[in-house]
């Protein structure tokens, strides 16, 4: 009979929860809050355009519903990804058929569990189609957001009040916003409320704003892309102190300024990518970077540098890895005003696979020791002021695909040697280099497939029978080099992929083929030679 009781106990208090849970709209509907479902419809119906990716919300689970997860226990929405899987620009049928535009209804505030909120990706050029929203205010009822990311998203009309309510997302660790039309002046916080930030990836906004100092009090920041904001102003050297820093981007602004070597002089303890391009630095780069054991991309092109590329000393101390920047991966210095000789500590950089020193005034001879850069896909040494000789030991990068040496004062004979073992080689530019001759068999059979070559102003003398075994070969330049006689047979067909075909300025002979059959949209130049007979007929 107590026993009885004890159930009937039970029973009655599990219904008066129940009928509770039933007013306050908290009904579990198969797995699916009532409240979280409606809140959910309700931002569907402010959609518009093309929405194959929301078609699943139907019925009255929204746990189901794509893009859609929930809490095992408690069955409350705490994801919503619709992120458009889709790139505009390389899948734009697919990516249309996944897009959709409309209102971002303030009823998501309704999702009191919600953490991840991904929309990026879904805008149309069609402003009347953009995913928009008109304030932004309704985000700080988000309390258990974790991660926001909006691309393409257009909330225009918030104005430049998003700082202040984002800072009252005690819980946020990552947010993205890019290319959402944001612009005016970052505001200043007085307090920051959330610290547990560690991604920020905010670009490709028109700002013009001075750099957001509120950002050096995240401790907590592990990767920071401010990339193409139009950012001015000085950047503060304690970006460098902030103790979790692993990725900074900061390129492509412009007109941000500040010295080079005193950012650079900040312990940068875990940094590891460091893209600090397009902007205007002042003085040069100093040693202390030979203390970034974790650096793995350093991207200063465009960025107003001065001075010579620093000697290193041999003994490295406080390092726990072996060598001098061990897992340095990508060094683009191109488009400053460095000076001096090419130091022989490049080619200690073991892991190296990109070198960009492209357009800078550097004097001297290319050290024969790069030959060791095993590693090593691209090396862009063209327009500076280097003479004497390419090193045979080139012939050794078995990894390069990109070697350009063009418009310096290099000189002396290319041979055979020089490309022994470029078996991956497929953009040659050497072009500006009148002292240089090629000097190889009229046999020779190189062992790579070139697509892009410039010897244009090189010493070839005759025309380079070689090319008869390129059948890749998309853009060749061999003006003002030197070649005379005749134009082989074999030319004109070897060449299947070809767009760019460049012979002016040399001492060719003969007549053109007519017709001259070439693919539609190629441009060919011929100027300046000796040849004779009609302008042929052309043929696709």
């Amino acid at each position: 009979m107590d026993k009885i009781s004890i159930l009937s106990f039970l029973l009655v208090i599990l219904c008066l929860i129940t009928r509770d849970l039933a007013c306050k709209g908290e009904t579990n509907l198969g797995n699916c809050l009532r409240v979280d479902r409606e809140a959910l419809l309700d931002f569907k119906n402010g959609l518009n355009g093309s929405i194959d990716l929301i078609s699943s919300w139907k019925g009255g689970n929204c746990c189901h519903w794509k893009g859609i997860s929930c809490e095992n226990n408690t069955g409350a929405v705490i994801s919503i990804n619709l992120r458009n899987p889709y790139s505009r620009e390389k899948a734009y049928e697919k990516w249309s058929s996944m897009s959709f535009g409309g209102e971002i209804r303030s009823s998501l505030t309704k999702l009191k569990f919600l953490r991840y909120l991904d929309l990026s990706g879904n805008s149309f050029e069609d402003e009347s189609y953009d995913l928009f929203a008109n304030d932004v205010e309704w985000m700080t009822s988000l309390v258990s957001l974790k991660h926001l990311r909006m691309k393409h998203v257009n909330p225009a009309k918030v104005g430049s009040h998003w700082v202040e309510t984002l800072n009252k997302l005690p819980l946020l660790t990552e947010l993205h916003l890019i290319n959402c039309h944001l612009y005016g002046r970052i505001s200043t916080l007085s307090s920051i409320n959330f610290t547990p930030l560690s991604v920020i990836s905010i670009t490709g906004h028109s700002f013009h704003s001075k750099f957001p100092i509120w950002l050096l009090n995240l401790s907590s920041l592990v990767s920071l892309n401010l990339r193409n904001n139009h950012l001015y102003g000085q950047i503060p050297p304690g970006l460098g102190e902030l103790p979790n820093l692993q990725y900074l981007d900061l390129s492509q602004n412009n007109h941000l300024t500040g010295s080079f070597s005193q950012l650079l002089s900040g312990s940068w303890k875990k940094i590891e990518v460091l893209n600090l391009a397009s902007n205007k630095f002042l003085g040069i780069i100093r040693g202390s970077i030979q203390s970034f054991f974790n650096l793995r991309y350093l991207d200063a092109d465009d960025s107003s540098l001065t001075g010579s590329l620093p000697e290193f000393s041999k003994d490295i101390k406080n390092c726990t890895s072996e060598g001098l920047l061990p897992d340095l991966d990508y060094l683009g210095l191109s488009n400053n005003q460095l000076v001096g000789r090419l130091p022989e500590w490049l080619s200690q950089l073991e892991v190296l696979t990109h070198l960009d020193l492209f357009n800078n005034m550097l004097q001297g001879s290319i050290p024969a020791s790069f030959g060791i850069l095993r590693n090593l896909k691209y090396m862009e040494l063209g327009w500076n002021e280097l003479n004497g000789s390419l090193p045979a030991s080139f012939g050794q990068l078995s990894e390069l695909v990109f070697l350009d040496v063009s418009g310096n004062h290099l000189n002396r004979i290319l041979s055979e040697e020089h490309f022994s073992m470029l078996r991956k080689l497929k953009k040659l530019w050497i072009d500006g280099n009148s002292g240089l001759i090629l000097n190889v068999s009229s046999s020779w059979v190189p062992p790579f497939q070139i697509t892009h070559l410039d010897l244009n102003s090189c010493n070839l003398v005759h025309f380079p029978t070689w090319l008869k075994s390129q059948k890749e070969v998309s853009f060749l330049e061999l003006s003002n080099s030197s070649i005379s006689g005749f134009i082989p047979n074999w030319f004109w067909n070897n060449f299947p992929q070809l767009h760019e075909l460049y012979l002016c300025c040399n001492k060719l002979l003969g007549q053109l083929p007519n017709p001259l059959y070439i693919g539609i949209g190629i441009i060919i130049a011929l100027s300046s030679n000796l040849l004779e007979g009609p302008i042929p007929l052309l043929g696709g």
